[in-house]
C-alpha cells in the first residue's frame, strides 16, 4: 500500500554535469505533474513525464530539476568584435564633431544590442538524457520508498478502525432483537393509557406487530455490513488502490443509514452515528492511498 504523500531529493555532480532533483507529492484523484527545469531540458520533458507516470499512478506531484553543464558555463556568451569596433569608431566621430567627450565609452558599448550575445548551445541530447534519467529514477525510487512507509502506517490505522466498526455492528446485531419487543410494549402501554374500556382485537395487534417487525428488520443490512467490512479488510491487506476502498466505504455508509432509519431504536441509532464517525475517519485516510 502506498500513501500519496512523499518527498525525495537527489543531488549529483561529476566533471561535466551538476544536477539536483526534488520531488514532492500529495493526494489527488489523478496523476497531476507540475514540472520545472532549465529551458535547456525542454527536449526531455515528454520522456520525464512518461518516466514519472511509470512510478506514480495517482497524486499531485511537484518535480524540480536544476541542471548545469559545467563544460559550457564559461562559453555561454560571445563577443562581436567587429560590431564593437565599428560602434567605438562612431562614438569617437561624434566626440570630434561635437567637441565633447563621453565619460565611459566602454559602458555605452556594452549596452548596445548584439555586442554581447548569449550563444545557442550545441548540446548532445542523448548524453544529457543518459545522465538525467537515471538520477530521476533514483529520486522516484526514494519517493516511493517514503510513500510505501507512510502507506504501511496508514494500513495499520485503517485495520484498527475497521475492528472498532466491526464491534459496533455486533452490538447493532444484538440490539435488533429488542426492537420488536420494545415496539410491542409501547403499543400495549399506549392502548392502556388511552382507555382501558376500548375493546381491541388481539389479532389486529398481532398484525400491527408483525408489520412493524417486517419494516424494522435490519438483518439484511447487518449481514451486508459484515460482508462489506470483511471485504474492506481483505482489500486493505491486498494493498488495493484507494478508488476500490472508497467504493466499499460508500456501500457501508449506505447500509448504516438504512439500518438507523429502519430500526427507529435509540441504542441502534446511537451506534450508527458513532460508526459513521469512525467510517468518516477511514474515508479521509483512504483519500490519501494511491
Amino acid at each position: 500500500m502506498k500513501s500519496m504523500t512523499g518527498y525525495s531529493k537527489v543531488s549529483f555532480e561529476n566533471e561535466d554535469f551538476k544536477i539536483k532533483i526534488e520531488l514532492k507529492s500529495v493526494n489527488n484523484k489523478y496523476l497531476n505533474l507540475k514540472y520545472k527545469s532549465n529551458y535547456i531540458l525542454n527536449f526531455l520533458e515528454n520522456k520525464i513525464r512518461t518516466k514519472v507516470s511509470e512510478f506514480i499512478k495517482r497524486g499531485y506531484v511537484e518535480l524540480r530539476i536544476d541542471f548545469e553543464d559545467k563544460r559550457e558555463s564559461e562559453e555561454l556568451f560571445e563577443y562581436k568584435e567587429n560590431i564593437a569596433k565599428s560602434y567605438m569608431k562612431l562614438l569617437e566621430k561624434i566626440e570630434l564633431e561635437f567637441s565633447e567627450k563621453f565619460i565611459n565609452k566602454a559602458e555605452l558599448l556594452i549596452k548596445y544590442p548584439n555586442i554581447i550575445k548569449k550563444k545557442e548551445l550545441n548540446i548532445d541530447e542523448k548524453e544529457y538524457e543518459n545522465f538525467i534519467i537515471p538520477r530521476l529514477e533514483e529520486a522516484l525510487l526514494k519517493l516511493n520508498e517514503m510513500r510505501e512507509f507512510e502507506g504501511e502506517k496508514l494500513k495499520e490505522y485503517l485495520i484498527e478502525r475497521i475492528e472498532i466498526l466491526s464491534k459496533s455492528v455486533i452490538k447493532i446485531d444484538d440490539y435488533k432483537e429488542l426492537v420488536v419487543k420494545e415496539h410491542k410494549k409501547r403499543l400495549l402501554d399506549r392502548l392502556e393509557k388511552i382507555n382501558s374500556d376500548i375493546k381491541y382485537n388481539e389479532e389486529d395487534i398481532l398484525k400491527e406487530i408483525l408489520l412493524f417487525a417486517d419494516r424494522s428488520d435490519i438483518s439484511e443490512e447487518v449481514s451486508r455490513l459484515n460482508s462489506h467490512l470483511e471485504q474492506l479488510n481483505v482489500e486493505i491487506e491486498k494493498n488495493s488502490n484507494g478508488k476500490k476502498l472508497d467504493f466499499l466505504i460508500q456501500e457501508i455508509f449506505r447500509e448504516l443509514n438504512t439500518a438507523g432509519v429502519k430500526s427507529n431504536y435509540y441504542d441502534i441509532s446511537k451506534l450508527v452515528v458513532e460508526s459513521k464517525a469512525e467510517l468518516e475517519k477511514i474515508r479521509e485516510q483512504v483519500q490519501n492511498i494511491e
